[in-house]
């Protein structure tokens, strides 16, 4: 049953409950090889494409 609320899947990472502190321990090079990953990610889309048909015929 639906509770109201839709999911939205997004590739975005929540740091929403990360410490500040322990992001700034984290090495620059893993979060640059991660924000790549995603850069690779997002140019190439593969298979995803959205189309849409209509034709009328006449009778409508």
């Amino acid at each position: 049953m639906d509770a109201g609320e839709d999911m939205v899947r997004s590739d975005l990472i929540d740091l929403a409950e990360v410490d500040p502190t322990v992001l700034d321990a984290v090495p620059s090079a893993v979060l640059l090889a991660a924000l790549r990953r995603l850069e690779r990610r997002s140019a190439d889309p593969g298979d995803q494409y959205a189309g849409f048909q209509s034709a009328l015929d006449g009778e409508d």
